[in-house]
């Protein structure tokens, strides 16, 4: 009795908002606070509503509105998808020479899909393909999928080899940049390619490429993996051990992934790239004076 309430009771502040007898303030709190079912019901009703909800996702921080995609309809989901990619591309269109409006995703509008379960965007990948035959938006969630998704992506979606197929070819130029983000899906994208010849062939030519990529993936899996195990912070004494030897410009690629990945800091990337890069503790001593000299 009490969930029916909390629904019936967010679905009218939602509506009386809409007829100016609430704040945004109260609203933003309803949308928040209400089920997925009242959110799909509210933004079904028009397209002010639909609006509005659009809006709310755009404007709140991703980790709210979370657990709210995970149980929202497909259709209620596809209608927001279609407005926010629509005028993403008139953004690109208008600043195609900026790199960061060629992701979707950096949109602040979209970015609470980062945050959703593998899952959940494969099943959305999904009804895109079947229900919709929308390829290109679609695709476009293949680029926020981890490795280990990717690497398995037909038990995750049961799609057809044409569907998967067609959906990698939605991606355009980004379709060499896939199996650079996700090495393991090389070896089954030169076998659904292998009929086309123009995009078997530049695939073909990227075998080491895609090769090293898998060994800086291999590198720093094994550190979260350590870190996982064991608890304990990835020092830069344990970091510099297991790297020291590697190829200078591996090991840069690895400590990018680990910075990114808010295991180590700006700073301590920057002192392990010259200790390694200098093979030897000497860095240590030069900024040790340089610090004692500005003291």
């Amino acid at each position: 009795m009490g969930n029916f309430k909390k629904f019936c009771i967010a679905g009218n502040k939602l509506n009386s908002f809409i007829g100016g007898e609430n704040t945004f303030t109260v609203a933003v709190s309803a949308f928040l606070q209400a089920q997925a079912k009242v959110i799909d019901e509210f933004a079904n009703e028009g397209p002010e509503k639909l609006d509005l909800i659009r809006y709310f996702f755009g404007i709140c921080e991703p980790e709210e509105v979370q657990e709210l995609v995970e149980k929202m309809n497909n259709e209620t989901l596809y209608q927001i998808l279609e407005i926010d990619y629509d005028n993403y591309l008139k953004v690109r269109k208008m600043l195609a020479k900026k790199a960061d409006v060629n992701n979707y995703f950096a949109m602040k509008s979209s970015r609470y899909w980062k945050l959703v379960s593998n899952q959940r965007i494969c099943d959305m990948i999904v009804y895109l393909v079947r229900e919709k035959q929308l390829y290109k938006l679609a695709s476009q969630f293949l680029l926020i999928l981890p490795p280990e998704v990717m690497s398995e992506f037909d038990k995750y979606t049961d799609l057809s080899e044409d569907d998967e197929r067609n959906l990698y070819l939605a991606l355009e130029d980004n379709i060499y940049n896939l199996p650079l983000i996700s090495p393991k899906i090389y070896d089954h994208m030169l076998n659904l390619f292998k009929d086309d010849m123009e995009i078997f062939f530049i695939l073909d030519t990227m075998g080491e490429l895609v090769k090293r990529r898998g060994q800086i993936d291999d590198i720093t899996g094994s550190f979260i993996k350590h870190f996982k195990k064991s608890g304990q912070r990835l020092t830069i004494q344990w970091i510099y051990s297991e790297l020291y030897g590697l190829e200078y410009e591996l090991v840069v690629e690895v400590l990018d992934q680990l910075r990114e990945k808010d295991y180590i800091s700006s700073s301590e990337k920057a002192t392990l790239q010259s200790l390694l890069k200098s093979g030897g503790l000497d860095y240590l001593k030069e900024m040790k004076m340089e610090i004692l000299n500005n003291t």
